[in-house]
């Protein structure tokens, strides 16, 4: 039930990606004010689904929306706007800002007369001159450096060149940022690495991960330090990943790794070649900002700290929100409903 007296809601913000649907209900000023997670991801779900999946995670928000005679628009971003998801929003080129987002955004037709809108994905051209894309995470970094130019002042070009934005999952994002000549924060490149991915199709589906009882969810909660980090070494030596991976099944047959450890050690493989790769590509780096799940930031700042590395966590939360808001306002999403 919203509250009267309280700061009254202007935006309503979802995270919908692959796996997880995640929305936030944000005042103006992008305090959040109620949340909603939901395990209903967009993968399991027909295009036919996403509306009636939509309104049974918000339909408590709607109704105390409608009781006070108010109407706040609605904002999406994530694999929704995929090809694969309710509504293509295709994607801008970086280098791009939240201004350019936000002059994209797509609108979704609906049977329940919302003001729907979908974030377009970003899409880059990597050093290597392969593309990159990614639809989510945008949203986050931006809000990210809000969060840290508002504990520590605005940001600019050069000290930018030493920081990156790491985002781990199942296809995990590293962002780089800069600023315009006028001063706007700009996505200027991101690399991504299946770390996530290739975890579980290493342990469920190859012979490292015969005989284990363990699923890769289950690794996550319960992970072995000393087999992570054991890892993590292993990774940066000679040798390449997948020389490194079998290593999982020599040192368990010579009883120097136990079986209780192997996914521990799998994921320590991964994450320290995927910080090897992108460590080695950044000469100038000092500082490396989180956006995560508590269990894989823990993973990430333990493995970065082992290499010798200073990271810091950002509220994954906070920083959609503080994305989704500014993007919805630059887009007059907000400002109209105020206005009139």
């Amino acid at each position: 039930m919203i509250d009267a007296s309280s700061p009254q809601p202007a935006l309503i913000a979802v995270d919908w990606g692959s796996s997880n649907f995640r929305s936030f209900l944000l005042d103006k000023s992008g305090h959040i004010l109620s949340e909603v997670t939901s395990p209903q991801g967009m993968l399991c779900l027909e295009k036919a689904q996403f509306e009636p999946a939509l309104l049974e995670q918000i339909q408590p928000w709607l109704n105390d929306i409608s009781a006070q005679k108010n109407v706040v628009p609605v904002l999406m971003a994530g694999m929704v706007g995929s090809a694969q998801g309710w509504c293509d929003a295709g994607y801008v080129e970086c280098p791009a800002d939240a201004k350019q987002a936000a002059t994209q955004l797509q609108a979704v037709n609906n049977q329940a007369g919302l003001e729907l809108h979908i974030v377009p994905g970003f899409k880059c051209q990597t050093s290597n001159l392969q593309p990159d894309v990614m639809r989510g995470e945008e949203v986050q970094v931006f809000g990210a450096v809000s969060l840290i130019e508002h504990e520590l002042g605005l940001l600019n070009n050069a000290q930018l060149e030493k920081l990156v934005f790491c985002l781990p999952g199942t296809h995990s994002k590293w962002i780089r940022m800069a600023k315009s000549d006028h001063g706007h924060t700009l996505i200027d490149d991101l690399s991504t690495h299946m770390t996530g991915e290739m975890f579980n199709i290493v342990l469920e589906h190859s012979i490292l991960g015969k005989g284990l009882d363990k699923s890769a969810e289950s690794h996550i909660e319960e992970i072995d330090m000393d087999g992570f980090l054991q890892g993590v070494h292993t990774s940066q030596r000679e040798g390449g990943l997948l020389h490194h991976l079998f290593s999982a099944r020599t040192l368990r047959l010579e009883q120097r790794l136990a079986d209780d450890n192997v996914t521990s050690y799998l994921s320590g493989l991964l994450i320290g070649s995927e910080l090897c790769s992108v460590l080695a590509s950044s000469p100038n780096l000092e500082h490396i900002y989180l956006i995560g799940s508590s269990q894989l930031n823990n993973l990430y700042s333990e493995a970065l700290k082992e290499l010798g590395y200073l990271s810091t966590t950002v509220s994954s939360a906070k920083a959609s929100a503080l994305g989704m808001l500014s993007i919805a306002k630059q887009a007059n999403l907000i400002i109209s409903k105020e206005a009139s």
